[in-house]
């Protein structure tokens, strides 16, 4: 595996690892608890973000796309829709990274009883010294870090892999099996929908590195494999929980209270994904800026209102909103389809 594709995978990897996946918050929500049904869910969902990928890699390269904004320009003509995708992609980004900082500092109340305002004052400060260097330097440090996060995630998860539990105890109350596999489905492409605003404009600015056509067909394996595997792997994980999964912050940390060492490891394992996400959801914000004291400035600002947002807590902030633009961001997505066929035909 060459270097600029174990790059692109790791910052890849690295952006949907969040703090909300890591500690199964976010697996919980949208798949664990539709019970078996969740499985379904989990492969819509990682079709659909391969494919995503896929197309916006093509799109970015066919059309030399050099940020998030020229990229909704090129997929859609409309002045109004594009105007409205570019408010909800900087929003969504701008509340993606508010979360992650508030799942950092969720973890450190929980295990530590840190009082929130030095714990989200720690990574924000570290976050805003760690956005001065350029993209290059962010990339290079997660392609060091998330291969061995997933390397340690690998080994915890599925060390619990043989645990079993009464999964029935997790479906989410609806009285049919047609309605749970309609929301699963629902719930998986809404994942997959949130996930992309913040995953799209990491992948434009990786593109460049995927040279060849086999290059791309590995990154989408292996990205592909290495979800599925995993998200799996954590649904396994929360099925042994002796408490209500939906009323814990990080559920995972919570589920390994009685094995200090491993639980010790995989809090490294929360903390690094938060701070890699942070830091995707950051660029994806300040991308554009291009004035250095303009840079600065709104970086500085972007830090140091994360800190009193973080008191609305993590597990609040990530099952009401991301949901919400979940389904906004279906609308980004169906323009990619669309501008990707009208791309073939037009070859």
């Amino acid at each position: 595996m060459n270097k600029n594709l174990l790059k692109s995978i790791s910052i890849i990897i690295g952006t949907l690892i969040g703090a909300g996946f890591a500690s199964g918050k976010e697996i919980y929500i949208f798949f664990m608890r539709y019970g078996k049904f969740g499985l379904l869910g989990i492969i819509v969902s990682t079709i659909l973000t391969i494919c995503i990928i896929n197309n916006v890699i093509k799109i970015t390269k066919k059309n030399n796309i050099k940020n998030n904004n020229e990229f909704i320009n090129v997929i859609s003509t409309n002045t109004k829709i594009n105007i409205f995708l570019k408010n909800i992609v900087n929003i969504f980004l701008l509340i993606s990274f508010f979360i992650m900082v508030a799942g950092f500092s969720a973890y450190f109340k929980q295990e530590f009883n840190v009082p929130i305002i030095i714990s989200s004052l720690i990574i924000s400060i570290i976050i805003y010294y760690t956005f001065m260097k350029n993209i290059e330097g962010i990339i290079k440090l997660c392609s060091i870090i998330v291969p061995i996060l997933i390397v340690i995630m690998a080994y915890i998860i599925f060390n619990n892999f043989c645990n079993q539990n009464d999964i029935s105890q997790t479906i989410y109350k609806i009285n049919n099996s047609g309605g749970l596999i309609f929301y699963a489905i629902l719930s998986g492409i809404l994942y997959t929908s949130y996930n992309s605003i913040i995953l799209i404009p990491i992948i434009i600015s990786i593109s460049h590195y995927i040279k060849e056509k086999e290059d791309n067909t590995n990154l989408l394996i292996i990205t592909g494999i290495i979800l599925v595997t995993l998200t799996i792997g954590i649904c396994n994980v929360l099925r042994i929980a002796d408490f209500n999964i939906e009323y814990s912050e990080l559920p995972i940390l919570q589920i390994l209270n009685k094995q200090k060492m491993q639980k010790l490891i995989y809090s490294v394992v929360v903390v690094v994904a938060i701070f890699t996400s942070a830091l995707s959801a950051g660029y994806g914000i300040l991308e554009n800026i291009k004035n250095k004291k303009t840079y600065k400035i709104i970086t500085l600002m972007l830090c140091s209102t994360s800190i009193p947002i973080s008191y609305i807590g993590f597990g609040n902030l990530v099952s009401v909103l991301y949901p919400i633009f979940g389904l906004i961001g279906i609308i980004q997505i169906v323009l990619i389809f669309i501008k990707a066929k009208q791309d073939k035909f037009s070859q």
